[in-house]
């Protein structure tokens, strides 16, 4: 079946975000046992043993919750509440429980849960119960929709110095999940997931995701406004959010595409069309998160674009070009390119990591 990859993909999301949040929280924390000062200190997640010890106990207990109301639903209701409510509650219990006594990890699995609960509720809303099928492609619409309120949230976050250690949280989710979906799609595979994922009816067919997209518009326009008035949004931001909003809605509106030539085997104009267009916004969605690293003088993000570009660009080599050359012109090709690309990128993130700390020392 086409789904079976990504679901593979989705489930290895969670392992991804969480470990970059580890990866930062080690990282940060390092620096501040080697008395090494960092601009962004709100950013560690774990200032001390006890801090880290007491997180994983309330995980502990967002845990058993769930399990115990699993098992009361079982033994007591007779399986009255559905596996989707018992997500909701404990995702809602957890998300309180983060922010009444300021944890982290909590905050970071209730956030996994709830996106689930979303995500599995539009599964059975699009499998209409006469006529034809909602097409499969509302669900990423609304996945991508959710990932940009996590970034606008996460931004949102840094204006109360008592919230901004969960900025970092809602920035991961947001970043991994766009660039992710932005990454898929713009490969020879995604291309053809466009084409399954495009049949179908009109989500208007429903009411309930008509209703789920209009709520995330509002709060997406909403969360863009204050985010701008407060002077926590530039404007490439919001020109990206735009973008993006734009690009993943029209994915849920546009008819049947035919993106490959049938008997050929390669891309339609059609094809050719999306190809450009996901693969160009993927690599300036990237060189966005460079540059507003550099901006906002933030190390993590240049790093974490630093990472992606590379990743970009290797995968690109490999997802379009392999298939078109000489193996051993493609290897010969690859190992030259990619020592090329990798000079400019230490060069370059070493010149803006200068002038940051350069930066860092006239403010201090």
């Amino acid at each position: 079946m086409f789904f079976s990859p990504l679901i593979y993909l989705f489930a290895l999301i969670p392992v991804l975000v969480v470990g970059l949040i580890i990866f930062f929280v080690a990282r940060l924390s390092l620096k501040r046992r080697t008395g090494t000062q960092e601009k962004d200190w709100y950013l560690q997640l774990t200032l001390s043993k006890e801090d880290a010890v007491s997180q994983f106990f309330f995980l502990l207990f967002l845990f058993f919750f769930g399990v115990t109301l699993l098992a009361f639903n079982t033994e007591f209701l007779d399986g009255a509440l559905s596996w989707h409510s018992i997500i909701l509650t404990t995702s809602i219990v957890g998300i309180v429980t983060a922010y009444y006594f300021n944890v982290v990890y909590a905050l970071t699995f209730s956030l996994l849960g709830l996106i689930s609960w979303w995500i599995a509720k539009t599964i059975d809303w699009i499998e209409m119960p006469a006529g034809e099928d909602i097409k499969i492609a509302i669900i990423f619409t609304v996945f991508s929709f959710i990932a940009l309120l996590l970034y606008i949230l996460g931004r949102a976050h840094e204006k109360e110095l008592r919230w901004k250690r969960f900025a970092l949280v809602y920035l991961v989710f947001g970043l991994l999940f766009v660039t992710g979906l932005l990454f898929v799609f713009s490969t020879q595979y995604g291309l053809g997931l466009i084409e399954e994922i495009t049949k179908g009816g009109s989500f208007l067919g429903s009411w309930q995701i008509a209703l789920s997209l209009l709520l995330l518009i509002c709060f997406i326009v909403g969360a863009v406004i204050y985010g701008f008035s407060k002077g926590l949004l530039s404007a490439f931001e919001i020109l990206g959010i735009f973008i993006l909003t734009i690009l993943f809605g029209a994915m849920s509106l546009v008819p049947e595409q035919a993106l490959f030539i049938k008997f050929g085997g390669g891309l339609s104009s059609s094809g050719f069309l999306w190809a450009i267009i996901f693969n160009t916004i993927l690599f300036f969605e990237i060189l966005g998160i460079i540059f507003a690293g550099y901006k906002r003088v933030e190390r993590w993000l240049i790093n974490f674009g630093a990472l992606l570009l590379f990743i970009f660009i290797f995968a690109k080599y490999f997802d379009w070009f392999f298939t078109f050359l000489n193996k051993s012109v493609f290897f010969i090709s690859a190992g030259v390119l990619l020592f090329v690309v990798g000079w400019f990128m230490n060069k370059g993130r070493r010149y803006i990591l200068a002038n940051i700390k350069n930066n860092e020392e006239r403010v201090s």
